[in-house]
C-alpha cells in the first residue's frame, strides 16, 4: 500500500497526513522499514522468505538462481487473479504456498502467507519507495505482509477531491506497478476527511466500486484516523485478505467485500458457534450483494464449524443461466463437478449429502423437498435426522414460507437456519400463513437498509412518476377501480394505446438513447399479450424500431380461457407461441413453449448483456407479469414501466430491478407508474427504511432544474462560449482545471434531468443542447490533451483530476470489453453460443484501439477453432488462456529457431522483461556469444529480440 506526498500547503499537507498515518501504523504494531527502491524491496522479501521457511530450506538460504525461480513462480506471466488466488491457497486450507526446484534438483515448498492464523505473519510499513517504470513513480506508504506489498494507500490534501487519488492509482498501475507490486490486493485513497477502499485487479478500475468503511451500525468511518484505527488493525487486515474476498472464476476477478457484508458474516459465525440452537436472519436491502454475503458465510461455516453439512438453499424459480454461472464461478468444486446442479435430479443431491468430499452443498428447496418426501431417498438420509446441519437460505421472504420449509424442518431436526432477505415480512405485509420473518428465524442478526445503500452509492435512488391515464379521474386509486368494471376502465383499448404511445415517445430519452433497457409490468397474461400486440402493430407500421417481447408462465386451464374463446390468443400459451415465433424470426433462434427454459434464459441473457453497440441483439422493453420482478439483477436495466397493483415487499422488489449501479451515465432508477401508487409507495418505503424515506427519492424536477441552471452560470463565469475554452490553454492548467470541474457538474446534472418528462431546453436560459455538445467536444480535447505522451517526470495538476469521462457515454470496444464478452459466451445451447460468437466478431470489426487490433486475428481464430469444441460447464476464459499460451509458445519457438537460440533463453528474457520492465542485457550478451554471434551481429540480434519480446507481451496478453 502506498501514499503519494506532494507540495506542502494548506493547513495539513500530504506529507503531514503521511507522517500521521505512519505513526498510526506503528501504534497498531506495524514495524517501519526503509525501502528506498525496488531492489531493496526484493532483497527484503528474500530475507523474510528465507527466515520464515528456514526449516524447509534445511537452513540453506536461497541462491540467486533459486530466488529468480521464486519470483517467476510468484509473478511470472500470471494475471492478478492468479496471483491473488495463489496468495490465499484454497477455501478450505487458506495457506499461500509455492514450490520451486532447488539447484540440487530437490523440490521445496515455501509458505508466503498464513490465512488461518493472523499472528503467523509479519506486518510492516514503508514509505517513499521509488519505482522506475514507463515513468518513475514514488509510492508514499506501502503496507507489507511477509515482505509482499499487499495494500497501497494514496493520499491527497484535505482541500483536494479525494477521487483525484483514484486517477493517480490508475496512472501508477499503468506506469510502474509490476514485479512484486503485482501482489497489491487493495487500494485505500484518502484526503484525510474522505477515505475509500477498493480491490486491485486486471483491466479497468471502476470508481463506482470504491467502498466506504463503517462500524457495525453502518456509520461511516471516513476520517483517515477513524478508518485506520478500524481497518488497519492486524486482525482486521488479515481477515480482509484471508477471508473476505470472493473469487469469480468465470470473469477471473477478485472482489473485496463491503463492511456490512463482513459484519453480517461475522454475526452468522458468532451465532453458529455460540448459539447453535438459535436461528437468525440478515436484513440487507435488495441489490446490496446478499448472494455474495451468503456464499461467504456458507464457506466459512463449512470450514470453521462442526456442522456435518452446510446447505445453501435457493429457490429454483430464481435461477437463470447467469445466476447458475455465478454460483458455480464463486465456488471451489471437486474437479469435473459443478458447485450447483441446477437440474431437477434429486438423486444428485442425495449423492452429495452422502458424500464426504464436500461439506458445502448448493441446491434448491424444491429438490430438498423432494428428497425428504420420497420414501426411497428418505431411507438413504436417515442418518441426517439428528446430525447438525446448517441451512443458508437466500431470498428468505420468497422460498421459506410454506409447506416445503415445514417438510425440510421435520426431517432435519438438528438444523440451524440463517435467512437473507431484502424485504422482511412484518405484521403490516404478512401473508395468509401469518408468519413473519422474525417468527421464522428467531432474531435479526444484522441490517443494512435501502437508505444506507443509497447513501453509500451501493444502489441508486429512484425517480418515481405517477401518470394519470383515466380522463377526468386521474387520481383514481386501485381501491376505487375495484368497484368499477375493470374491463371497461383499466383494460380499455384507448387507455392501453395511450400508454404504449407514451412509452414509445419517451423511451429513448429515459434510457439515454437505449443505452439501457426496461421492464413493463402488467397485471396478467391477457394484458401482456394485448400490450405486445399494440407495440408490434406500431413497430410494423414504421412508428418505431423498438425491440419488444414478453415472457410469462401459464397454466393448463386458466380462468381467462372462457372469455378468450374465438380470439387469436384463446389461451396464454397459444398467445406466447406467437410471441416466440416473432422472437425466433427477430433473433434467429429456435425456441418454443416446449423449450420455455431456453427461451427464458435467452431473454435473461439479452437483458443483462444489453449493449448500444449491438442493437440488433438487444431487447429494449420486456413485458412481464411476475417474472423478472424479483431476483433479477442487471445494471443495464434502468426503467420500470408499471401498469399493475404493487404493494409492500412486491413494490420494493419490482422498483429495485432498476437501481443497480453501473456507470456515471446511470443516475437513478426510473419508475413510471400508470396506476396511482403514491400511497402504496410511501407506505412501502417507510416500512423497509425503518421510517426514514429521505434518501429513497432523487431530487424533484424543479429542484434539479435550479441546480442545472446554477451549474451553467458557474461554467459561464469561467468561459462564456465553447470556443472561449481555447483561450484557457494560454492561462495555464489552473484555468483548465476550473473549466473541467465546472463543466463536469453541468454534465452530471444534465445526465439526471434529461430523463424527466417535464424537461425541455426552453427552461434553461442562455444554454442549448448544441451548446452542451460543443462544450463536450472541448472537454474531450482537454481530457485527451493531458493523457497521452506525457513527458517523463513532468507532472500536471490535471493528471489526476477525475474527468468522469463516462458522462460522455463513450463506449469503447477494447480488449477488456471483448474478453469479458468471450468469458460470458453461453455454452448451454448451440444457437446461443453462435449468437454470442457472431456478436463478438461484429465488434472485432469495430476495434477502437491498436491493442485490440493487434489481437483481433487471434481472438477470431479462437472463436472459430476452440469455442465450437467447448462443452457446457467448460470455462471459456480458461480455454482462451490456454489457446493464447499455445499460440505464444509456437511464436517463441519459431522466433528462437530463426535467431538460432534455445527456446528457454527467449523465455527467460520474456519473464525478465515482464517482472523488471527490461531484458537482462548481460545475460543476453552471454547467450549470443555462446551461439557464436560477433560484435556487430549482436547489436542487430539484440534489437530483434527486444522488439519480439515487446510485441509478444502485447499480442498475447489479454488482461
Amino acid at each position: 500500500m502506498f501514499v503519494e506526498g506532494e507540495i506542502m500547503y494548506g493547513q495539513e499537507s500530504e506529507q503531514q497526513l503521511e507522517e500521521k498515518l505512519m505513526s498510526r501504523f506503528n501504534g497498531l504494531g506495524y514495524r517501519t522499514i526503509s525501502l528506498p527502491d525496488e531492489t531493496s524491496l526484493l532483497a527484503h522479501f528474500r530475507e523474510l522468505l528465507t527466515q520464515q521457511n528456514i526449516e524447509n530450506l534445511h537452513h540453506e538460504p536461497l541462491t540467486d538462481g533459486e530466488f529468480k525461480r521464486v519470483l517467476n513462480e510468484l509473478v511470472g506471466a500470471k494475471s492478478h487473479y492468479q496471483i491473488a488466488r495463489q496468495l490465499r491457497g484454497s477455501d478450505m486450507n487458506p495457506m499461500g504456498k509455492i514450490s520451486i526446484q532447488r539447484d540440487n534438483d530437490e523440490t521445496v515448498y515455501l509458505t508466503i502467507f498464513d490465512g488461518l492464523d493472523a499472528t503467523n505473519n509479519i506486518y510492516e510499513v514503508a514509505h517513499q519507495i521509488t519505482v522506475a517504470g514507463t515513468h518513475e513513480n514514488r509510492y508514499d506508504v506501502t503496507v507489507l505482509i511477509n515482505g509482499l506489498p499487499i495494500v497501497q494507500v494514496e493520499l491527497k490534501r484535505r482541500d483536494v477531491d479525494f477521487r483525484q487519488a483514484f486517477n493517480q492509482v490508475i496512472r501508477y498501475k499503468s506506469e510502474s506497478m509490476r514485479g512484486l507490486f503485482r501482489f497489491v490486493q487493495l487500494f485505500v485513497i484518502s484526503n484525510g476527511g474522505e477515505t475509500r477502499y477498493f480491490a486491485n485487479g486486471d483491466g479497468d478500475l471502476n470508481a463506482n466500486f470504491m467502498f466506504y468503511w463503517t462500524d457495525k451500525e453502518n456509520n461511516w468511518l471516513n476520517d483517515l484516523g477513524a478508518f485506520s484505527a478500524s481497518f488497519f488493525t492486524k486482525e482486521r487486515l488479515h481477515s480482509l485478505i484471508a477471508k473476505y474476498t470472493i473469487f469469480d472464476s468465470a470473469k477471473e476477478r477478485m472482489m473485496i467485500m463491503r463492511p456490512y457484508q463482513i459484519y453480517a458474516v461475522e454475526a452468522i459465525m458468532h451465532q453458529a458457534l455460540n448459539n447453535p440452537h438459535k436461528n437468525g436472519y440478515i436484513w440487507h436491502t435488495t441489490g446490496s450483494g446478499k448472494t455474495i454475503t451468503s456464499f461467504k458465510a456458507s464457506q466459512l461455516l463449512a470450514r470453521d464449524t462442526d456442522a456435518e453439512k452446510v446447505i445453501f438453499l435457493i429457490d429454483r424459480n430464481d435461477l437463470d443461466v447467469q445466476t447458475s454461472k455465478n454460483f458455480n464461478s464463486y465456488m471451489t468444486t471437486i474437479p469435473g463437478e459443478q458447485a450447483l446442479d441446477s437440474t431437477t435430479n434429486t438423486g444428485s443431491l442425495v449423492h452429495q449429502l452422502q458424500s464426504h468430499d464436500n461439506s458445502l452443498i448448493v441446491t434448491t428447496i424444491q429438490k430438498m423437498n423432494n428428497a425428504v418426501n420420497n420414501p426411497h431417498y428418505k431411507s438413504l438420509l436417515t442418518s441426517y435426522h439428528d446430525k447438525r446441519v446448517i441451512f443458508i437460505e437466500d431470498e428468505a421472504h420468497r422460498s421459506q414460507f410454506g409447506e416445503m420449509r415445514k417438510n425440510v424442518n421435520r426431517w432435519f431436526t438438528n438444523a440451524q437456519h440463517f435467512g437473507f432477505t431484502g424485504t422482511p415480512i412484518f405484521s403490516q405485509n404478512i401473508g395468509p400463513d401469518k408468519r413473519t420473518t422474525e417468527s421464522l428465524y428467531d432474531e435479526e442478526l444484522h441490517r443494512y437498509l435501502i437508505k444506507d445503500a443509497i447513501r453509500d452509492h451501493n444502489v441508486l435512488g429512484f425517480n418515481v412518476e405517477q401518470m394519470g391515464t383515466i380522463k377526468g379521474r386521474d387520481t383514481i386509486s386501485d381501491e376505487q377501480v375495484e368497484g368499477i368494471d375493470t374491463q371497461e376502465v383499466l383494460t380499455n383499448d384507448d387507455r392501453l394505446n395511450n400508454i404504449v404511445n407514451h412509452i414509445m415517445l419517451n423511451h429513448d430519452n429515459k434510457t439515454k438513447n437505449r443505452t439501457y433497457n426496461a421492464l413493463f409490468a402488467v397485471p396478467n397474461t391477457t394484458i401482456a399479450l394485448r400490450y405486445y400486440e399494440l407495440f408490434q402493430e406500431k413497430i410494423k407500421a414504421g412508428s418505431s424500431d423498438l425491440k419488444v417481447t414478453t415472457v410469462f408462465t401459464w397454466t393448463a386451464n386458466e380462468y381467462s380461457n372462457e372469455q378468450n374463446q374465438g380470439t387469436d390468443n384463446d389461451t396464454s400459451r397459444h398467445g406466447l407461441d406467437k410471441v416466440i415465433d416473432d422472437y425466433n424470426q427477430t433473433y434467429r433462434t429456435n425456441f418454443s413453449t416446449e423449450d420455455f427454459k431456453g427461451y427464458f434464459n435467452d431473454i435473461s441473457q439479452r437483458m443483462k448483456s444489453h449493449d448500444s453497440r449491438t442493437r440488433n441483439n438487444n431487447i429494449d422493453i420486456l413485458i412481464v407479469v411476475g417474472m423478472f420482478l424479483t431476483g433479477f439483477d442487471s445494471p443495464r436495466l434502468s426503467v420500470l414501466y408499471n401498469d399493475k397493483k404493487l404493494e409492500w415487499h412486491g413494490l420494493i422488489q419490482a422498483y429495485s430491478r432498476t437501481n443497480r449501479v453501473e456507470k456515471d451515465t446511470k443516475s437513478f432508477g426510473s419508475i413510471v407508474n400508470y396506476r396511482n401508487l403514491k400511497a402504496a409507495t410511501d407506505a412501502a418505503i417507510t416500512l423497509f427504511s425503518a421510517g426514514d424515506e429521505s434518501s429513497f427519492y432523487v431530487k424533484k424536477y424543479d429542484e434539479l432544474l435550479q441546480e442545472f441552471i446554477g451549474n451553467i452560470k458557474a461554467l459561464h463565469k469561467i468561459t462564456e462560449q465553447p470556443n472561449d475554452v481555447n483561450d484557457l490553454y494560454n492561462q495555464g492548467n489552473d484555468a483548465l482545471k476550473k473549466f473541467v470541474l465546472a463543466f463536469r457538474d453541468v454534465m452530471r446534472t444534465n445526465n439526471q434531468i434529461r430523463v424527466y418528462d417535464e424537461f425541455k431546453w426552453e427552461d434553461v436560459p442562455g444554454f442549448s443542447k448544441q451548446d452542451l455538445e460543443s462544450f463536450q467536444g472541448k472537454y474531450q480535447e482537454v481530457y485527451h490533451q493531458i493523457n497521452p505522451n506525457k513527458e517523463k517526470n513532468k507532472a500536471s495538476i490535471l493528471e489526476d483530476i477525475d474527468f468522469q469521462i463516462d458522462l460522455l457515454s463513450t463506449d469503447r470496444i477494447d480488449v477488456q470489453y471483448i474478453v469479458n464478452l468471450i468469458k460470458a459466451i453461453n455454452l448451454e445451447d448451440e444457437d446461443s453460443r453462435q449468437a454470442d460468437v457472431n456478436k463478438i466478431k461484429q465488434l472485432l470489426d469495430k476495434a477502437a484501439t491498436n491493442d485490440l487490433k493487434s489481437k483481433a486475428d487471434l481472438i477470431a481464430a479462437f472463436l472459430d477453432e476452440m469455442v465450437p469444441t467447448l462443452k457446457t460447464g467448460d470455462s471459456v476464459g480458461d480455454s482462451l488462456n490456454a489457446y493464447l499460451a499455445k499460440r505464444r509458445d509456437a511464436a517463441v519457438s519459431e522466433f528462437a529457431e530463426d535467431v538460432k537460440l534455445p527456446v528457454d533463453v527467449i523465455e527467460k528474457q520474456i519473464i525478465e522483461t515482464q517482472f523488471y520492465g527490461q531484458a537482462d542485457v548481460n545475460e543476453m550478451n552471454k547467450n549470443l556469444s555462446t551461439a557464436g554471434y560477433g560484435f556487430k551481429a549482436k547489436i542487430n540480434i539484440k534489437k530483434r529480440i527486444k522488439s519480439f519480446i515487446d510485441d509478444t507481451i502485447k499480442r498475447f496478453t489479454v488482461v
